[in-house]
């Protein structure tokens, strides 16, 4: 089992986001002869406001105690230790929050190119289908108490295992043939061995469509940006933007803006002596109490409250 594989291994602090930039965009850098990796997580020192996140790598999560509960885009996910959650990756993503006495977790990442590329054969992109082809009601979770979780759970025992104690190529080439399959047991589970594999291409698509519009964000965040002109970046007529946005992020994409937009400002009260009004009229919101009752639902406190907890915490000499 793989919480046996784990039980001896040191677990880092969860801390990413010097890897994440203002629009939430987590980059980590992977080996491009062999995009994998495996991160060992401890949560005791969770903070949920600033670790939601979106990125290209597919990723697999595994909390290894629980409960708990853990956002994609806007569905909750509750979850037990041993469960097997395929993240959504274009959807902002991540804990919300973690209880019991150890809050520990596995992260499975790579680039889909490691299994299926343009060059493949079209059976490998079936081996991805769990990440591409999905059902807006449907949480891609499995569970222990589910047929496919032994096979599945064995597999990704032996692809930590490998990757933690074996030196390249020998680690590599085992990592991604275990790793073929825990994908394989994830498409049995899920039941969509039978989807059609243009399925696939077309999400990969979708995704360098995103990360193109995703590029004009990052430089012009702060600049009033209409629906019509996002399209329009992302080579899209409106209609077909809007339906292709919502299912790629799990919101529309003047709500996404909005929660970029206060993510940086969280960032920015945080990391900076800026005023609050400075901050949000920077960011593009012309109306205070506006901006003070936006940042009060997404993160459930005011921005006045975040700027004295962190400015207590520098003095105490305390990481926030």
């Amino acid at each position: 089992m793989l919480s046996d594989v784990l039980r001896d291994q040191p677990f880092e602090r969860f801390s990413i986001e010097e890897f994440v930039d203002q629009h939430r965009n987590y980059r980590l850098e992977l080996d491009p002869r062999f995009p994998f990796a495996v991160r060992l997580y401890s949560h005791s020192a969770f903070r949920n406001a600033m670790q939601h996140t979106w990125h290209e790598r597919l990723e697999i999560y595994v909390p290894l105690t629980g409960p708990g509960r853990f956002r994609i885009g806007d569905r909750i996910v509750n979850f037990s230790g041993g469960d097997i959650i395929v993240v959504d990756n274009l959807k902002l993503h991540g804990l919300v929050d973690y209880t019991g006495r150890s809050q520990k977790s596995a992260v499975i990442t790579f680039m889909p190119d490691l299994i299926c590329s343009p060059g493949s054969y079209p059976c490998d992109s079936m081996y991805l289908l769990p990440f591409f082809t999905r059902a807006t009601d449907v949480d891609r979770v499995l569970r222990p108490r589910d047929p496919m979780w032994v096979p599945v759970d064995t597999a990704l025992a032996k692809v930590v295992e490998c990757y933690l104690g074996t030196q390249p190529p020998v680690c590599q080439a085992g990592c991604k043939a275990y790793l073929l399959e825990v994908l394989y047991g994830l498409a049995r589970h899920f039941g969509i061995a039978e989807a059609q594999p243009g399925e696939f291409t077309m999400r990969m698509h979708q995704s360098l469509q995103f990360g193109r519009l995703h590029e004009y964000l990052r430089e012009n965040c702060s600049e009033p940006i209409t629906v019509s002109m996002a399209a329009s970046i992302a080579g899209m007529r409106r209609g077909t933007f809007t339906r292709f946005f919502k299912k790629a992020t799990g919101t529309t994409f003047l709500n996404y803006l909005t929660r970029l937009r206060l993510a940086n400002a969280y960032r920015l009260l945080v990391q900076t002596n800026r005023s609050i009004a400075d901050i949000a009229t920077s960011l593009g919101f012309a109306d205070q109490c506006y901006f003070d009752r936006r940042f009060r639902r997404q993160y459930g406190t005011t921005p006045r409250r975040v700027r004295s907890e962190a400015q207590l915490s520098k003095l105490s000499g305390e990481s926030f």
